[in-house]
């Protein structure tokens, strides 16, 4: 262990416990202020929020001593369990479910293929994520492994986790993402799973007019003027993904793409959470031999790919904002 992990966790594991600790103890004094902002505003979103930091604490302060001191043996068994309880919460206190459309990958499709399998999701708005890493693990009973943000080790959780399940942190700009990205794939057998997100966030127009924008400057036309008719979904980065595919040149390719939280199908503001919705969902399971792993022939068929996944977002979505 690295002498800025030790020094990271010294701080972080003791300070977001102590953070959970009081907002447990908080939540009650700030449900019943909800409860009056609530009828005022004549909404249960003051109400479900409260709720959903309380259970989010709660569920956190339970895991650290679990995976600090190690008691679970079956880590993947633990994944599951985890995105089991958040998925219920969410459904409960949201009444938020996820659906999956009808011709999408079957469990007996996925479970059939003895390769490994990488995940190209759509990402589009807090917390679509873990409704992703949900269908994954518990209804395709894949194991997971995730290209995460390097912010995100400053959750003790995932963090201190990330020593026993293949978890790749990366940062912006870092030199050897792509090459560790590679070497977390060539390690994935049969029934693995390597969550990745080729938009590299959510959804935005200034992300979008900026994404385009690079695109033209870099001389990549055709990828530019397919952007330009993209309105919902960002280009995909083909670096990622590239590294991927080269590190496990067999594995076949799970496509993923859902409807979004917000009526367009976009991006909503973090602190407006959707209530009463359906997250339909696709998944497409593409054979590893019909995958290209060339980088001009992977940037081809990865912007067609996209292409079709933001037909299919603006054909479920029931506005189309320009």
């Amino acid at each position: 262990m690295t002498p800025a992990r030790v020094a990271r966790r010294i701080v972080s594991v003791p300070l977001v416990a102590i953070l959970e600790l009081v907002v447990l103890a908080l939540t009650p004094v700030v449900l019943l202020v909800c409860l009056v902002v609530a009828a005022v505003a004549r909404s249960t979103r003051p109400i479900r929020s409260s709720l959903l930091v309380g259970a989010y604490a709660a569920v956190g302060l339970s895991l650290i001593p679990r995976v600090l001191l190690r008691t679970d043996r079956d880590w993947d068994a633990l994944v599951r369990e985890v995105l089991g309880k958040a998925y219920a919460i969410l459904r409960t206190l949201l009444d938020v479910r996820v659906v999956l459309e009808p011709g999408s990958a079957t469990k007996a499709q996925v479970a059939a293929t003895d390769r490994p399998v990488i995940v190209l999701a759509r990402h589009c708005g807090p917390g679509d994520s873990l409704f992703i890493a949900w269908v994954l693990a518990d209804h395709y009973r894949l194991r997971l492994g995730v290209v995460l943000k390097a912010a995100l080790r400053w959750e003790p959780v995932v963090d201190l986790a990330g020593d026993h399940l293949p978890l790749c942190f990366v940062g912006r700009h870092e030199p050897n993402a792509r090459a560790r990205v590679t070497e977390l794939a060539a390690s994935m057998v049969a029934g693995d799973a390597l969550l990745m997100f080729p938009e590299g966030g959510n959804f935005s127009w200034e992300r979008w007019r900026k994404a385009v924008r690079k695109l033209f400057a870099a001389g990549a036309y055709r990828a530019a003027w397919a952007a330009v008719g993209q309105t919902h979904t960002l280009p995909p980065h083909r670096g990622g993904a590239g590294a991927a595919l080269v590190g496990a040149p067999t594995a076949d390719v799970l496509l993923l793409t859902h409807s979004g939280f917000a009526d367009d199908g976009r991006d909503r503001p973090w602190w407006r959470l959707p209530v009463h919705r359906t997250l339909l969902m696709r998944t497409t399971l593409v054979p590893g031999t019909i995958v290209p792993r060339t980088e001009e022939a992977l940037a081809t068929w990865l912007t067609a790919t996209w292409s079709d996944v933001d037909r299919w977002v603006a054909g479920v979505s029931s506005s189309d904002e320009p």
